[in-house]
C-alpha cells in the first residue's frame, strides 16, 4: 500500500495531537505536585527541572515528582493525570458538537486523540496497567543505619579557577569524585551557595548578602559514570552562565565552595531523595539580623583582588561613623549537611531518643514532612533547628524544642506553629529596638558582653509577660523559675542562642548530644560567605590546604585531598621554585591535616577572614586558638570532642600535618585508564621487584627503607616477647595468642596463608587469623558482643593481651581493620600494618599512637607500617594489590623466621621446624620468581612489553581466554544472527527453504511447499540454538555444550581460589544478562568434588591450578587435585562433560582436561628433581637453565651479598683435616688425595609424567636406596657395617691420627697439649684451612667445654673429623648482610637444591638417604605457598582479564560504543568498605578506653597478687628457720 502526502499529513497530525495530549496529561501530575508541596516552582526554574520535565513527558510519557509518604496524596497524584485528561476531552466534545470555531472538522483528529488519551490515562493510573509516571520514592526501613559512602569538597580562594568555564576546578572536583567512589557509589551529590544582593539594607553598617545555596543530585545507572554525570550537572547548575556569559566572572564572589558526597546504600535503596547533600526544611526567607563587619582596609590590602566590590556586602558604615539601631532584613535560610556514617541516637535532658521518634518529632517541630527516611536527613533537621544565630524566630523555635529543661523528644507533643514563632521573635525584635534606643551598642558589641545580654533579656521577659496572648501560649513550655525554666530563663536562652548559635557552636551542640559514627560537613547559607565546618568521630575526613594554588581540599578519603597535586592550576599562579629537599615551606608546600575521627574533633574553615573583623565564632567559643593558614586567608578553629586541645603544648598546628609534596613517602594517584586491570597486571613484576629491591637495599638511593624500619621495630618485639618465654616469664598457655593476623576479604585471605606457614614452622607459638569483623564484634560492642558462631573464637578462647598484632589491609582504609588498629591500642603496644603506602587512615592511626606514647620525633624509629608501594589502586578487580601484599608477606615471613633461627633458645621455645637451609631455598625462589612474573604478565619490570618469539605463557593464558570469552558470547552473536536471519527473510518474503524452492523455480501451488513451509517454521523456533551450533562449528568448541549461561569454577589453594572469583565475578559485574557468568571456587584438595559436582554439566568452565608434582612433598597433593579434576570431567551426558583447564608447572596433561596451561620453571632444580632424571633446560624449553638465571640483572644484584657469606663458610669437599691438608702449607707424606669422581651417568629424562607415576618413582627410589645400602657385603648379618668400608677405615685411621697430631703440635705454640682461642684460630689460618676468622671462632665456642676456655686433643680431634654439613651447622650462616640487616641470603653456589650433598655422598645419588630426600619437604611447601601459588594466581587473573575485555569490546564495537561499560568497575562502585558493615563501630571510641583501664586494673591485681605470693613464701621461709 502507498500512502500518499495527503496520508502522510494526516497520520503525522493524529501522532502531533496524540503527542500533546499527553504533554498536558503529564502536566497535570506536575500541577497536582505543585499544589501538594511536592516541589517548588523555584526549584522548576532556578535548578532546570522544567527541562527534565519537558523531555520526560515528550519522549516517555511520564514525569518525576518525589514519591508523598501520605496515601492519599498518593492516590491524588495519580488521579490528577486522568481527571485532567477526562476534562479535556470533554470539552473538545462539546466544542465539536456545538461546532465552535475552528472545532467543526468533518475528521476531528484531535477528539479522536483525546479519546486516546483518557483510555490510556484511566488504564495506567486507574487500573494500574503501565505505569507512564514515575514516582521516586525510598523503602522505609524500620532501622537505616549504615551507608557506604564518602564525603569531598573544595574551596577556591581565587576566581581564577573558574576562568576557561571553569574546567580547572571541575577537574579536581571530578577527580576527587572518581577517588571517593571507590568507597560507594550509587548515588552522589554536590551543593554551592551563590551570592545575591538583597534589595534592603542594615542601618547599623553591618554588610548585607544573601546565599544562595544551588544543589545537584544524581542516582547513577548500574554501568553510568557518576564522575562525569555529576560534574555535567554541575556545570549547568552550580554557575550556568560560565559558558555563556564572559562578563560573568567578574560576578562570582572571591570565596566559594562546593561540597559534594557520594553514597552506597546498604539498608535503603539507593534513590534520588536519598542522595546527599540532605536539607530537611525547605528555603524560608526570614527575619535575620547580620553581625558582620567588614575590615576597614579591604578594599586597598587585598593583593588578590576582591571580586565583591559592588555588590551588596561592600555597604559601609556613615562616614560620620554612628552606628544607627540593627534592623533585620529579609534573607533566605537554609542548611544542607552531607554525611558518611550512622546516626543513631540523640540525648536530651539525660533522656536518650532513638531514631525513629526523632524523625517523627522533627516532622512536627519543622512543620516539613521528612524528605527521606534515611538517618542523614535526620540529621539536616536537627541541624536546622539548632542555627540560630542572627533570628530571634529560629531562636525561639531552637528554645522550645531543645534549649530547655523541659524540652523533650516525642512525636505526640504540641509545638507552636511558625506564625505563632514569628508572633513570639516580633516581641524580641521590638525588645532589641528599644534596648538599642536607650543603649546605642552594634549587635557584635553587644554579644560579647555579658552583662548586656542579661539586659536584654531582662528587657524581652518584661515584654513577654505584659502580652498576655504570648505568655498564655508558652504555659506549655514555660514553668517556675525554680524549675530552671520560667519566663526569664526561656528570654535568657533565646538571647544567648541569638548570639551564640551560629554554625561552629550548632555542630559542638550536635555532636556532643548524637551517638553514632559521623564524617559530617554541615552548611548554611547565614554562614556560606565565610565558612563550613566538618566534623569527624568514627569516620575520617582530611583537608589539604594549597597555597600556591589558592586552594583547599577535604574528603573522607585521604587520597582524595591530593587530587590537586598533579592538576593544572590557573595561569596566573606562579609556579614557584621546586625544592630537592624535603625541607618544609609552609609558603609553598602542601599539608593535610587529619581530623581526629577517634576521639572525635570539630573543625571550622573560615575562609575570609582577611576580609572581616569580627570574629567567625560566637562567645562560647572564643577560647579556642585560632590556627592561620593559607597565607593567613583561612584560620582553623579546632575542638577536641575529648575536652583536650588539638595539639600538644608546646607544638604547632603543623606538627601533625602531613607534607604531600616533595616527600618520598606519599605516593602519586594512579592516573585514569580505559582499562584499569591492564594497568594492574603491567605493573605487577615491578611492584614485586620493586619490594624485594626495597627489603634488599637494592637500587634505593634513599637514606633509609620504611619496611627494613618497621622490620627491625617488629623483630624487636618478637625477641621481647621470646626473652620472656627463654626467661621462663611467660609460659605457654592453650589461649594465649602469640602474632594475631587479621584484615577482611582478600587481605584476611592472604593474611590466613601467612599465619598458615608461620604456625607450621613455628607450631609451640600460637598464630591466628582471625576476620576483622569478628574481632570487632567481640570487643568492640560497649554492651551485647556479637557472638561467632560456627568458631571456635570468643573472649576466653582468645587472649590477645600484648599479642604481636598484624594487620592486613591494602586500602589502610576499610573499616573494621580501621578500627582493630584503634581498637587494639588498648589491648598491645606491639601493631602493625601491612598497607598500600605509608599515606593510610590505619597508617594515621597508629603514628597516632606512636605520639600518644610520648615518641614524638622518634617515630621514625618505631615505624609500624610496611608498605607495598602499590599506592592507591581504584580497580575493583584485586590484583596488583594481592600480589604485592603476598610478596611483602614472604618477605616478612623470612624475617621472622631468620630471627627466631638466630638464637637456639627462640628455635627451643617455638619448636621450630623451619630451618636456615629452607629459608635459603626460599629466598633462591623468590628472586628468580620476578622473571616468572614478567613471563606470565607479558611486562617486564620497567613496564615494558615482553616479546617472545618462541611464545610466552602470557599468550597461551589469553589464548585460552579467548576461548572461554567465545563461549560467553555464543549467545549474544547467535541472537544478532537470529534478528538478522528473521528481518531479512520477512522483509524479503523469503524463508529459507522456501526461498531456495522458489529460487529453484518451483511451482508455488506445489504441495512441496507445504512441507517446505514447515521446515521453515522449525527453523524459525530453533533458530537460536541453530545459530549457536554454526558459531561453535566455524569456531571449532565443542557442539554438545549445553545452550545456556555459564558457570566457572575455580579450584586452588584456598588464598587463590578466593581471590580469583573474587576477581572474575567483579570483572562480569557490569556484563549483560545474556553474557552472564556464574563464578564459584572450591578447594580440589578438600571439598571440589563435594561441592560442584552435582553442578557439573555440558559446558561448565572449570579451571584448577595444580601443585607441581614433580616435587617430592607435592606429588601427593597434586594426585588428590588430578583426582577431583578427573572426577568432575568424567560426569558426561550425551558424550559431553565439562571444559577444564589445569594451570601449573607439571607438564603433565590430564587426559580429561581440554587444555594443560604450563609454567615455565624459574628456579634451580630440588635434589627430588635431580635424582628423577630432570636436569636445567628439559621440559621442551619450559624451564630455565642456570646460566639464563644467572645472568638475569636482578639476580646479580644482590650477589655481593651472598659472596660475602660465602667468603665465611668455604666447601669441605671431605673434612675439615682434608681441606686444611689440601689447601695448606704443611704437607705429608703419607697423604693422600683419594678424590671420588662425581657419578657422570644420568638417568633417563623423565618429563611429561602424571603425579601417580611421578608419586611411583618416589617411592621406588626410596626402597632402591635402602637396598644399595644393605646390599653391600657386611661383616655381620646386621646389614650396618659393610666390610669394604671397615677395611678403608682401619687402614687410614692410622695415617689420618698421625696428619692430625702433627697439624695439633703445630699450632699448640706453648705446648701445654691445650689450645686457646687465639692459638686455635691464628694457627689454622696461618696454614691456611680455607674458613674465615668469625667462622672458626664459632666452631671454637661449639666445642670448648672446660672452664679454662680451652680445646684438648680429642676436642680438636672431633672438629677436624667433621664433615662439610656439620661445620655448616656450627659456624650457620649469617643473618645479616654486609650492611648489617637481617636478611635470608640465598646459596648460589649450587646448580641445584642439594648439589653438595650429592657430591660428598660416596656413591653420589645411590645413596642419598631417605632422610636427606625428605629435608627439602618443608623447602617445597613453603615454595609452593609463597611462591608457585603467587604465579598461578597472576596467570588466571590475565586469564581472566582477557575473557572480560574481549566480551566487553565486543558490545562496544556492535553498539558504536553506547553498551560498553568498565570491566575494572561493579555496579556498586565499592572498592573500600569504610562504613561499619556488618559491625558498627559507634562503640569503639568507649570500649578503647575501657578495655584500656580493665587492662591496667588486671596487671595491678596481677602485680599485688605476685607481691603477696612472694611476701608469703618469703615468710613461710624464715618461719620454717626460725
Amino acid at each position: 500500500m502507498i500512502i500518499s502526502g495527503e496520508g502522510w499529513r494526516y497520520y503525522l497530525n493524529s501522532i502531533l495531537y496524540y503527542q500533546g495530549f499527553a504533554v498536558l496529561h503529564e502536566l497535570a501530575h506536575l500541577v497536582c505536585a505543585l499544589l501538594l508541596g511536592l516541589v517548588t516552582l523555584s526549584e522548576l526554574c532556578q535548578n532546570g527541572l522544567w527541562k527534565t520535565f519537558l523531555l520526560e513527558a515528550t519522549f516517555f510519557r511520564r514525569v518525576s515528582v518525589p514519591y508523598p509518604e501520605e496515601s492519599w496524596k498518593v492516590e491524588l497524584l495519580k488521579a490528577s493525570g486522568w481527571f485532567a485528561s477526562t476534562a479535556i476531552a470533554i470539552i473538545l466534545h462539546f466544542l465539536h458538537r456545538n461546532g465552535a470555531k475552528g472545532f467543526a472538522d468533518k475528521k476531528p483528529l484531535y477528539l479522536f486523540a483525546s479519546y486516546l488519551v483518557v483510555v490510556d490515562a484511566f488504564a495506567t493510573d486507574a487500573l494500574g496497567f503501565r505505569q507512564l509516571f514515575t514516582l521516586e520514592r525510598a523503602a522505609i526501613a524500620p532501622n537505616v543505619l549504615t551507608v557506604f559512602c564518602g564525603n569531598f569538597g573544595a574551596i577556591i580562594l581565587h576566581r581564577a579557577w573558574f576562568e576557561k568555564g571553569g574546567n580547572l576546578i571541575y577537574d579536581i572536583i571530578e577527580k576527587m569524585i572518581q577517588i571517593t567512589m571507590m568507597r560507594g557509589a550509587q548515588s552522589g551529590g554536590i551543593v554551592t551557595f551563590r551570592c545575591k544582593e538583597t534589595k534592603g539594607d542594615t542601618t547599623d553598617g553591618h554588610p548585607t548578602f544573601d546565599m544562595h545555596g544551588s544543589r545537584t543530585r544524581v542516582v547513577k545507572s548500574k554501568r553510568g559514570d557518576l564522575s562525569k554525570m555529576l560534574r555535567a550537572k554541575m556545570k549547568n547548575w552550580s554557575f550556568p552562565s560560565l559558558n555563556k556569559n564572559p562578563n560573568y566572572l567578574d560576578t562570582i564572589r572571591e570565596r566559594v565552595f562546593f561540597a559534594g558526597h557520594t553514597r552506597f546504600a546498604t539498608t535503603s535503596k539507593a534513590t534520588f531523595d536519598g542522595t546527599h547533600p540532605h536539607q530537611w526544611s525547605k528555603p524560608k526567607t526570614l527575619n535575620v539580623y547580620n553581625m558582620e563587619k567588614l575590615k576597614d582596609n579591604d578594599l586597598e590590602d587585598l593583593s588578590l583582588g576582591n571580586a565583591v566590590k559592588g555588590t551588596a556586602i561592600m555597604k559601609r558604615l556613615t562616614k560620620s561613623g554612628v552606628r544607627e539601631i540593627a534592623t533585620p532584613t529579609k534573607t533566605r535560610v537554609e542548611n544542607f549537611i552531607s554525611h558518611n556514617g550512622d546516626f543513631e541516637y540523640y540525648s536530651l535532658n539525660g533522656e536518650t531518643y532513638e531514631f525513629e521518634t526523632i524523625q517523627e518529632w522533627l516532622e512536627k517541630a519543622l512543620e516539613t514532612p521528612r524528605p527521606s527516611s534515611v538517618d542523614s536527613a535526620a540529621i539536616a533537621g536537627v541541624i536546622d533547628l539548632i542555627r540560630s544565630k542572627g533570628s530571634f524566630m529560629l531562636s525561639v523555635r531552637y528554645v522550645v524544642c531543645l534549649g530547655l529543661p523541659t524540652s523533650r523528644i516525642d512525636a505526640d507533643i504540641d509545638l507552636p506553629s511558625h506564625r505563632e514563632y514569628d508572633v513570639i521573635a516580633k516581641v524580641f525584635e521590638d525588645s532589641l529596638h528599644e534596648f538599642q534606643t536607650t543603649t546605642p551598642y552594634p549587635l557584635h558589641i553587644m554579644a560579647e558582653d555579658e552583662g548586656k545580654r542579661m539586659d536584654l533579656a531582662r528587657k524581652c521577659a518584661c515584654n513577654l509577660t505584659e502580652d498576655t496572648a504570648i505568655s498564655e501560649s508558652l504555659k506549655k513550655f514555660v514553668r517556675s523559675e525554680e524549675t530552671g525554666a520560667g519566663l526569664y530563663n526561656f528570654a535568657v536562652a533565646v538571647v544567648n542562642a541569638f548570639f551564640d548559635n551560629d554554625l561552629l557552636q550548632t555542630v559542638r551542640i550536635f555532636m556532643s548530644n548524637a551517638k553514632g559514627s559521623f564524617g559530617l560537613c554541615a552548611m548554611s547559607s547565614l554562614d556560606a560567605h565565610r565558612q563550613v565546618c566538618l566534623a569527624a568521630r568514627g569516620q575520617t575526613m582530611s583537608l589539604a590546604f594549597y597555597p600556591r594554588k589558592q586552594l583547599i581540599l577535604w574528603g573522607s578519603e585521604q587520597a582524595a585531598v591530593k587530587a590537586g597535586l598533579n592538576m593544572d592550576s590557573p595561569e596566573m599562579f606562579p609556579s614557584g621554585n621546586s625544592l630537592d629537599t624535603s625541607i618544609l615551606n609552609l609558603k609553598e608546600d602542601v599539608l593535610r591535616l587529619d581530623l581526629d575521627d577517634l576521639g572525635g574533633e570539630i573543625c571550622l574553615v573560615d575562609y575570609a577572614q582577611d576580609i572581616y573583623e569580627t570574629s567567625p565564632v560566637s562567645v562560647p567559643n572564643r577560647d579556642i586558638k585560632a590556627e592561620s593558614v593559607m597565607h593567613n586567608q583561612a584560620r582553623l578553629y579546632i575542638i577536641s570532642e575529648e575536652g583536650h586541645h588539638h595539639h600538644k603544648e608546646g607544638t604547632l598546628l603543623y606538627h601533625r600535618m602531613t607534607k604531600l609534596t616533595k616527600n618520598r613517602l606519599i605516593t602519586d594517584l594512579q592516573p585514569d585508564s580505559p582499562d584499569l586491570i591492564a594497568n594492574d597486571i603491567r605493573d605487577t613484576p615491578g611492584i614485586c621487584a620493586s619490594i624485594q629491591d626495597d627489603w634488599l637495599g637494592v637500587g634505593n638511593d634513599s637514606m633509609f627503607s620504611l619496611n627494613r624500619l618497621t622490620a627491625w621495630n617488629l623483630g624487636r618485639c618478637l625477641k621481647s616477647r621470646l626473652e620472656k618465654y627463654a626467661n621462663k616469664e611467660l609460659h605457654t598457655c592453650p589461649n594465649r595468642v602469640d602474632i594475631l593476623v587479621t584484615g577482611c576479604e582478600v587481605s584476611l585471605w592472604l593474611a590466613e596463608q601467612f599465619a598458615s606457614d608461620l604456625q607450621k614452622s613455628f607450631p609451640k607459638l600460637r598464630i591466628v587469623a582471625v576476620s576483622s569483623n569478628k574481632l570487632l564484634g567481640l570487643y568492640g560492642q560497649e554492651e551485647i558482643n556479637i557472638p561467632t558462631i560456627g568458631h571456635s573464637i570468643s573472649e576466653q578462647s582468645l587472649n590477645l593481651d600484648d599479642a604481636i598484632t598484624i594487620i592486613v589491609s591494602h586500602s589502610g582504609g576499610t573499616f573494621s581493620p580501621l578500627g582493630c588498629s584503634s581498637l587494639f591500642q588498648s589491648k598491645t603496644d606491639s601493631i602493625f600494618v601491612v598497607t598500600s603506602e605509608w599515606d593510610t587512615q590505619i597508617g594515621k592511626q597508629l603514628r597516632s599512637f606512636d605520639n600518644n606514647e610520648g615518641i614524638g620525633f622518634q617515630l621514625v624509629f618505631n615505624s609500624r607500617i610496611f608498605v607495598t608501594g602499590c599506592g592507591m589502586r581504584p580497580a575493583e578487580p584485586c590484583l596488583v594489590s594481592v600480589a604485592a601484599t603476598h610478596q611483602l608477606l614472604t618477605n616478612i615471613f623470612e624475617f621472622i623466621s631468620v630471627v627466631i633461627l638466630s638464637d637456639d633458645r627462640y628455635k627451643k621455645v617455638t619448636g621450630a621446624v623451619v630451618t636456615l637451609k629452607d629459608l635459603q631455598i626460599l629466598e633462591c625462589c623468590n628472586r628468580e620468581n620476578i622473571q616468572a612474573l614478567e613471563d606470565i604478565a607479558g611486562y617486564d619490570v620497567a613496564g615494558l612489553k615482553v616479546f617472545n618469539d618462541g611464545g610466552s605463557t602470557e599468550q597461551s593464558l589469553r589464548e585460552a581466554g579467548n576461548v572461554w570469552a567465545q563461549h560467553i558470547l555464543e549467545n549474544v552473536k547467535a541472537y544478532i544472527m537470529t534478528i538478522i536471519y528473521i528481518i531479512g527473510t520477512v522483509v524479503s518474503g523469503y524463508p529459507l527453504a522456501s526461498g531456495i524452492a522458489t529460487g529453484s523455480g518451483l511451482a508455488a501451488d506445489s504441495k512441496v511447499f507445504y512441507f517446505l513451509r514447515f521446515l521453515d517454521a522449525l527453523i524459525y523456533i530453533f533458530l537460536p540454538q541453530i545459530n549457536i551450533i554454526i558459531l561453535r562449528v566455524l569456531e571449532r568448541r565443542h557442539l554438545l555444550h549445553r545452550m545456556v549461561g555459564r558457570t566457572v569454577v575455580i579450584a586452588d589453594i584456598p588464598w587463590v581460589a578466593q581471590a580469583s572469583e573474587a576477581f572474575l565475578s567483579k570483572i562480569f559485574a557490569c556484563s549483560y544478562s545474556i553474557a552472564g557468568l556464574t563464578v564459584f571456587s572450591a578447594n580440589p584438595s578438600d571439598h571440589l568434588v563435594h561441592r560442584m559436582t552435582h553442578r557439573v554439566v555440558r559446558g561448565s568452565l572449570l579451571i584448577c591450578g595444580r601443585p607441581d608434582g614433580r616435587l617430592s612433598a607435592l606429588t601427593a597433593s597434586e594426585q588428590a587435585a588430578s583426582l577431583s579434576i578427573n572426577q568432575a570431567s568424567s560426569i558426561q551426558s550425551l558424550g559431553s562433560t565439562c571444559e577444564s583447564i589445569t594451570i601449573g608447572h607439571n607438564p603433565f596433561k590430564l587426559p580429561l582436561t581440554e587444555r594443560a596451561i604450563v609454567l615455565k620453571r624459574f628456579r634451580p632444580l630440588f635434589l627430588c628433581e635431580y635424582l628423577l632424571g630432570y636436569k636445567e633446560g628439559d621440559d621442551l624449553g619450559l624451564d630455565v637453565s642456570v646460566s639464563l638465571r644467572k645472568s638475569h640483572t636482578r639476580t646479580n644484584m644482590a650477589l655481593d651479598d651472598s659472596l660475602t657469606r660465602n667468603k665465611m663458610i668455604q666447601a669441605h669437599e671431605n673434612n675439615l683435616l682434608d681441606n686444611t691438608l689440601k689447601k695448606g702449607k704443611v704437607t705429608f707424606k703419607d697423604e693422600e688425595n683419594s678424590s671420588e669422581k662425581p657419578d657422570r651417568r644420568r638417568a633417563a629424562l623423565t618429563k611429561g609424567k602424571s603425579s601417580a607415576a611421578l608419586l611411583g618413582q618416589y617411592k621406588s627410589l626410596e626402597s632402591t636406596t635402602v637396598a644399595n645400602m644393605q646390599n653391600e657385603n657386611c661383616i655381620d648379618d646386621s646389614s650396618q657395617f659393610p666390610l669394604s668400608q671397615m677395611i678403608d677405615v682401619a687402614i687410614k685411621e692410622k695415617k689420618w691420627n698421625s696428619a692430625a697430631l702433627r697439624v695439633f703440635q703445630m699450632i699448640d705454640l706453648d705446648g701445654n697439649g691445650l689450645l686457646s682461642k687465639e692459638e686455635f684460630v691464628t694457627g689454622l689460618q696461618n696454614i691456611e684451612c680455607g674458613m674465615s676468622r668469625e667462622a672458626l671462632l664459632l666452631v671454637f665456642e661449639k666445642f670448648v667445654k672446660n672452664d679454662n676456655g680451652t680445646l684438648s686433643i680429642d676436642d680438636f680431634f672431633k672438629i677436624m673429623k667433621s664433615n662439610e654439613l656439620e661445620i655448616e651447622e656450627y659456624t650457620k650462616p649469617p643473618i645479616r648482610d654486609r650492611r648489617g640487616l637481617i636478611q635470608v641470603l640465598p646459596d648460589t653456589r649450587e646448580n641445584f637444591f642439594g648439589e653438595k650433598l650429592v657430591k660428598k655422598t660416596r656413591n653420589g645419588r645411590k645413596q642419598i638417604a631417605t632422610g636427606a630426600l625428605k629435608s627439602q619437604n618443608f623447602a617445597q611447601e613453603l615454595y609452593e605457598s609463597r611462591i608457585a601459588s603467587l604465579q598461578r594466581f597472576l596467570a588466571m587473573s590475565v586469564m581472566f582479564h582477557q575473557m572480560g575485555s574481549k566480551v566487553e569490546r565486543f558490545f562496544r564495537l556492535i553498539s558504536f560504543g553506547l553498551l560498553s561499560y568498565r570491566i575494572d568497575r561493579t555496579h556498586s562502585i565499592m572498592r573500600i568498605a569504610t562504613t561499619a558493615s556488618p559491625v558498627s563501630g559507634a562503640d569503639v571510641r568507649d570500649r578503647k578506653r575501657a578495655i584500656f583501664y580493665m587492662r591496667r586494673i588486671h596487671r595491678s591485681v596481677e602485680t599485688i597478687e605476685n607481691a603477696w605470693l612472694g611476701y608469703k613464701a618469703k615468710k613461710d621461709i624464715e618461719e620454717k628457720k626460725e
